[in-house]
């Protein structure tokens, strides 16, 4: 019998969303749907496409440079050297299609069909799908809860080393749960790496919203810049999520494969929307004070009011809210989430974020103003105050 046409198993390994039987429930509620789901913000953008001199025509049309914009991939640069202390040279820049395309070409560049890459979770859920798109193994090792509860990073790392383990993924500011990892853990994970000659995938997507603590780049290390590929996204920092555009940085000899990898998926980022993460490169840094400011006020109403606990998160714009109490069952959240669907209110499932989190669900303090995050509070105080709780 033929084998083809079929889908491969790499697709089908993908996990299918969890987010329709949420929407089944959704279309239940009939008035303001209030979206705490998705991770976005609702301020304008701190650079709008209308407000920029795009040029003449005949520069936005043809093919834009595989890299980058020159312009804007000078600016990273200087960007890259002076705020995260990276030694990055010009060639170890790569603007992609968001911190997600970066995500997906530096794995796709750097490990190998059947090796590991070690996730530590909470961790944002894309980049599991990600490896096994590629037929590499993603190991979740629970990371936050461990660290609070007193253990040591380098007892928790211990034990996960194999020797089909490539690669660490870290996430700091961390989605979903806010954990912005200190020197000393920093350090650990960076020993580890070392030791073991593993490369680290550093996602510093909200590196720009720190509310308390203070964001280092892992790659800024001694011995770290020459096995570390930085990813950063003008998605998360500068309200342009829609415009599709971050960019990775790395030693020279591995950006040159994960450009590779990105000319063989997109081959250029409009230049365009290059042109409007520049600007606000340029002329973002009022937004930034403005939403790190309001950011921080969503995140302390948002702590101090909702009835699930949560940890305070120390940056990025998340609660990670623990539904255990209503949740006898390890994957029960789902039925708890459908109910505050009814009420017209979507939280991300836990499980995504890692296999021990059934029963968490996330919630993003800044994807609607705080009249609306306070309605949406409201609303799964409600549907929380009439479940019945197990402790």
């Amino acid at each position: 019998m033929s084998r083809h046409p079929r889908l491969s198993a790499a697709a089908e390994a993908l996990p299918a969303s969890l987010f329709a039987r949420l929407y089944e429930r959704l279309a239940r509620f009939q008035g303001d749907v209030i979206p705490l789901q998705i991770g976005d913000t609702y301020l304008p953008p701190a650079v709008r496409l209308p407000d920029l001199d795009l040029g003449i025509d005949r520069e936005l049309y043809p093919y834009a440079p595989p890299q980058g914009w020159a312009p804007l991939v000078d600016r990273l640069v200087d960007k890259v050297r002076t705020r995260n202390q990276i030694p990055v040279t010009h060639d170890g820049v790569q603007v992609t299609c968001g911190a997600t395309h970066a995500l997906a070409c530096a794995v796709g560049a750097l490990l190998d069909p059947g090796e590991e890459i070690i996730l530590l979770t909470p961790h944002w859920p894309l980049i599991r799908g990600i490896a096994q798109s590629r037929s590499v193994v993603p190991v979740e090792v629970p990371f936050t809860l461990p660290l609070l509860g007193g253990d040591d990073a380098a007892e928790v790392l211990r034990h996960v080393i194999r020797p089909q383990t490539a690669a660490i993924y870290l996430c700091t500011p961390n989605n979903p749960d806010g954990l912005v990892l200190d020197d000393h853990t920093l350090g650990v994970i960076a020993e580890v790496a070392q030791r073991h000659d593993l490369w680290v995938l550093a996602d510093e997507a909200y590196e720009d919203y720190v509310y308390q603590g203070q964001h280092r780049s892992i790659a800024s290390l001694p011995g770290m810049a020459e096995r570390t590929v930085t990813v950063y996204s003008f998605s998360k920092s500068y309200a342009q999520a829609g415009l599709r555009v971050g960019y990775a940085v790395g030693p020279s000899q591995a950006m040159a494969a994960v450009r590779k990898m990105a000319n063989h998926s997109v081959y250029n980022v409009p230049q365009a929307m290059q042109k409007a993460a520049l600007g606000s490169l340029e002329r973002g840094a009022p937004f930034l004070a403005d939403a790190r400011v309001r950011y921080q006020a969503a995140r302390d109403r948002a702590h101090a009011t909702v009835a699930a606990p949560a940890l305070l998160p120390q940056g990025s714009t998340y609660l990670f809210l623990d539904l255990s109490a209503w949740c006898p069952e390890p994957d029960c959240a789902m039925g708890v989430l459908e109910n505050i669907a009814e009420a017209g209110v979507l939280l991300a499932p836990g499980a995504p974020f890692g296999e021990v989190y059934g029963k968490w669900a996330r919630l993003c303090f800044t994807a609607v103003d705080q009249a609306r995050l306070d309605e949406g509070i409201g609303r799964i105080n409600r549907v929380l105050d009439g479940l019945p709780r197990t402790e």
